[in-house]
């Protein structure tokens, strides 16, 4: 039908991009997230509040993944040293910051009569890197492995004389 020739005819997917503000402690290293944007493009949008909750839920994934979340396995019993949430660090209220979603005017009559695109995974994809590269940007230091911990940017700093 009309929808399958779309479909081989024309992308059908999402976009977005994110961007993400940090404060870097220069004697510690210690991370604070200050703020978070996401611009989306997912074709018509049918109910606004439920797609930004899903894209701040993924941003907020990602500040999980890029900063704490890790899964330790103790190698000679091959279980979970970190096996609960008291010890599996993930995000509360203090390390979520200002979020801010933006969906841009986009209806897009290839991808079905309603002009709606899924939105799925988007919120989280990219958002651990713009964290990463705002980490970068503040520091100077590119750590390239999830999640970025005080000892992986630490021994990296710049040592600031007084």
């Amino acid at each position: 039908g009309a929808t399958t020739q779309s479909y081989k005819a024309y992308s059908q997917h999402s976009y977005g991009a994110h961007f993400a503000e940090v404060a870097v402690d220069c004697d510690t290293g210690e991370i604070r997230m200050r703020r978070m944007l996401a611009v989306m493009g997912a074709g018509r949008i049918l109910n606004a509040k439920t797609a930004r909750s899903q894209i701040i839920g993924g941003m907020t994934w990602g500040i999980g993944a890029a900063l704490m979340e890790q899964a330790v396995l103790d190698r000679r019993y091959g279980h979970f040293v970190n096996h609960d949430l008291a010890e599996y660090h993930v995000p509360i209220n203090g390390d979520v910051p200002e979020m801010e979603v933006v969906f841009l005017e986009d209806h897009d009559d290839k991808a079905n009569p309603l002009g709606a695109k899924g939105l799925g995974e988007l919120g989280v994809c990219g958002a651990g890197a713009a964290i990463a590269n705002a980490i970068y940007n503040a520091t100077g230091v590119r750590v390239r492995e999830f999640p970025i911990t005080l000892d992986k940017l630490l021994p990296a700093l710049p040592v600031i004389a007084l």
